[in-house]
């Protein structure tokens, strides 16, 4: 039985909700469950400068006594741990499997373009989305193969899903609470939608952890009661708390999305999303059947969607059933096979 090591932020006796994070704790759990806790060994890298200065050490540690070494670095790590290990396995020739966190590696390959060498020296590299491995390909990088993004979520039976409600319906977002996540673009939105309606047609409640407090404070001021900041949701709770609302608003911009999380959480919840057509969203969100997309940073036609399914809810209902059915696709057992069938593979 092979011995794997993996490194990544677990932030192991921290309550972490970050996408990082909760993928890295994901990835780990799946393959002790894959290969048994005894065969599966996790490196923490929580402790920023710290950590560097020990990094040389823990690196030859997982490559001296691991037949098969997995990395989820972080973005601004990627420089210096994939050389450093590239290197230091020209004395081991394991085989190295580097799972990307995030949509930046492009922009990261373009900035360095030094590094493209060292990344073709990995045994695999597992984007997220096929928008990245395209990108990744087009550079000359053959080593690639499409991983999704994926939760250990329990889908909600179609049995369970809400009856069509009355106004005014719930709409939420549920991500990190900064701008480029398009918050703002939902509350302007939401606010306009109403004035134009001529009464409290929809309420927006924001999830997630607050990492611009001022920025958020000064959009929250004078908000009227039908915008509401709701707090930190649990992990395990994210598909009881979306399956009570209408639709899952995504107006995101980031420049470092790539296959968001929370849009797997509004799946497994029969939630549709309303999202804009912004990097992969497209291949995530199947327009008409588990949500609708709009451009990017356009507020009017983000209203102009509001407003069409204000008058025809129906349509939300009936993208239920198409949630709930595309859910299945990222349970971690199903999405995650290409890094197993890899691990598993004695060329």
């Amino acid at each position: 039985m092979k011995k794997v090591a993996i490194l990544g932020h677990f932030a192991f006796g921290m309550e972490k909700a970050n996408g990082q994070t909760v993928k890295t704790k994901i990835v780990g759990a799946e393959l002790a469950r894959e290969y048994g806790d005894e065969q599966v060994e996790c490196f923490d890298t929580m402790g920023g400068w710290r950590f560097l200065c020990r990094l040389p050490g823990v690196l030859y540690s997982m490559l001296k006594r691991h037949e098969c070494v997995v990395l989820l670095p972080a973005y601004k790590a990627v420089c210096i741990i994939m050389p450093l290990i590239v290197l230091m396995n020209q004395m081991f020739h394991r085989r190295i499997f580097y799972v990307v966190i995030g949509g930046r590696l492009s922009l990261l390959l373009h900035k360095f373009p030094w590094l493209k060498g060292v990344l073709k020296k990995v045994t695999r590299i597992y984007p997220e989305t096929q928008l990245m491995a395209k990108e990744l390909r087009a550079k000359g990088m053959e080593n690639v193969t499409v991983m999704p993004n994926c939760k250990p979520l329990k889908i909600i039976e179609e049995t369970q899903l809400p009856a069509l409600p009355s106004p005014p319906y719930r709409l939420c977002t549920f991500s990190r609470v900064l701008e480029e996540k398009g918050i703002a673009d939902a509350v302007n939105a939401v606010r306009e939608c109403n004035r134009m309606i001529g009464k409290k047609m929809f309420v927006l409640h924001i999830y997630g952890q607050i990492e611009e407090p001022d920025w958020f404070e000064n959009l929250m001021g004078g908000q009227p009661e039908e915008i509401q900041y709701k707090g930190v949701v649990p992990f395990s709770e994210s598909v009881k708390v979306l399956s009570d609302y209408f639709a899952l608003v995504f107006p995101t911009y980031y420049r470092g999305e790539a296959f968001a999380g929370t849009l797997i959480d509004a799946l497994a919840a029969g939630l549709p999303v309303i999202a804009s057509d912004w990097h992969a969203n497209g291949e995530l969100v199947d327009e008409g059947e588990t949500g609708m997309l709009f451009p990017v940073r356009s507020v009017d036609a983000l209203i102009g969607v509001l407003v069409d399914v204000a008058g025809h809810p129906e349509k939300i209902q009936r993208m239920r059933r198409g949630c709930l059915q595309r859910a299945t696709e990222y349970q971690p057992n199903i999405a995650m096979r290409p890094l197993f069938d890899d691990i598993g593979d004695d060329e």
